[in-house]
């Protein structure tokens, strides 16, 4: 069904097991890259090593981003219903147990948020929490190890990385029309 200027359509709840699925391609695709880039970046003393079975700190980092990513998107009421779907259909993704899950999930969000919450830029938060999971400071030259702080040149190239992993609402809801059910 076409709605306004011809846009199509869609419930909130079918975009979402498209949206989890999405995602979940992206960063298993793109996992390998950015431990890659990690692990060869010439500004660190040492590699840190990273291997596939870190992978879930970084997992949750995305899908984190991507529920405040959600913000900037649509309104209180509209955010409040896509992050519970999202939450619930991440959580039967994953197939863990529910409240593990959804513990990890909300941890991951409120450390993201209070990274945002000092930076005003998710690309850079996102960074910062694969910096501090990952515990790269111990891995930078010295300098930067005093400082405790990421190295910009790091910073800069995971900055770009991470937003390869954010969906592309602006682009979505120049094609579709998202629908919302009204019991939030």
């Amino acid at each position: 069904m076409l709605g306004l200027f011809g846009k199509k359509k869609i419930k909130a709840e079918e975009i979402i097991p498209i949206y989890v699925q999405a995602i979940y391609d992206v960063i298993n695709k793109g996992f390998d890259e950015i431990a890659g880039y990690i692990n060869e970046e010439k500004e660190f003393e040492k590699s840190p090593n990273l291997s596939a079975k870190e992978h879930e700190w970084f997992l949750f980092i995305i899908y984190a981003g991507n529920m405040i990513n959600i913000e900037n998107f649509f309104n209180k009421e509209e955010t409040a219903q896509l992050r519970r779907l999202i939450s619930k259909e991440l959580i039967n993704f994953l197939g863990k147990d529910p409240d593990v899950a959804d513990t990890m999930l909300y941890d991951y969000d409120a450390f993201l948020r209070s990274l945002y919450e000092q930076t005003k830029n998710l690309n850079k938060s996102m960074s910062m929490a694969l910096f501090h999971k990952y515990d790269l400071n111990k891995y930078q030259k010295e300098h930067f190890q005093k400082l405790n702080t990421p190295s910009p040149i790091v910073m800069k190239e995971l900055n770009e990385m991470v937003d390869f992993f954010l969906w592309n609402w602006e682009d979505y809801l120049s094609k579709y029309k998202l629908v919302f059910s009204k019991a939030y």
